[in-house]
């Protein structure tokens, strides 16, 4: 039985470390289920917290270092793992991974990452479907805001890059939605008007789920359409963004 969790807190296991006795906060306790006896023998703990089920696995020093070694991250505001670091990864289990997107239950999960994160003294977080390592407090902030009732942390939880044709194009996407997007640009918007409305459209997909069929939509000033267009199997949407208004430039909000 494998599972590869989306969401791992680094640090640095105090001794010899039990996956089935983390110190969890007293707020932690009040509202977490620990199934101990679900995976015996394995590296793995089941948590349900507000009906919603989780698992929890635990990874030694040598695999952090492989998988970072073997995969880029972007970082920010951290160093890279040192040789020292192991992690908790954190994943959802059958009951609630169809419903992964919905924002109760990444609220659920981040949670666990926070808590574990704050009673282990964790250095940072990674977000493996966007490729993204964070330093824990800022990990914190920023899922603080969003369990507070801030944005959907897509600056974390997804990422996208430019080609030299101009085209953006998103990671981490699919865990949410299922689908990735390719989005292209007037060349007379500047980088700042085109990724501001990639990441609109990335947080109303990560919430509301894949483009299925093409479709128009106006877009944020005069003139403006976006065109969406899913690929046959629906791995991908192009967008593509025309403004009509060829004197218009878009200006930031």
């Amino acid at each position: 039985m494998i599972f590869e969790p989306p969401l791992l807190i680094l640090t640095q296991f105090p001794g010899k470390f039990d996956l089935m006795r983390l110190p969890w906060s007293q707020e932690a306790k009040a509202r977490i289920l620990f199934n101990s006896a679900k995976f015996e023998d394995l590296e793995l703990a089941e948590v349900v917290i507000d009906g919603m089920t989780f698992f929890l696995s635990s990874l030694a020093p040598s695999e952090i270092t492989q998988r970072f070694a073997t995969e880029r991250f972007e970082r920010l505001c951290c160093s890279p793992p040192s040789p020292d670091d192991s992690a908790i990864g954190i994943g959802t289990r059958d009951n609630v991974s169809s419903a992964k997107h919905l924002p109760e239950v990444n609220h659920r999960l981040l949670l666990l990452g926070k808590w574990i994160g704050e009673s282990l003294a964790a250095t940072a977080a990674a977000w493996l479907p966007s490729r993204k390592l964070i330093g824990f407090a800022y990990f914190d902030e920023v899922a603080g805001q969003y369990l507070a009732g801030g944005p959907f942390p897509g600056l974390f939880q997804t990422s996208f890059s430019e080609d030299r044709n101009g085209c953006y194009t998103t990671t981490g996407l699919r865990y949410f939605s299922g689908q990735e997007v390719r989005l292209r640009a007037p060349p007379e918007y500047s980088a700042a008007d085109t990724t501001e409305r990639l990441v609109r459209i990335i947080d109303d997909l990560a919430i509301n789920g894949k483009i299925r069929n093409p479709a128009r939509f106006r877009g944020k000033v005069s003139g403006e359409t976006l065109i969406f267009q899913p690929s046959d199997d629906l791995s991908h949407v192009d967008v593509i963004i025309e403004n009509s208004a060829k004197d218009t430039v878009p200006t930031m909000m």
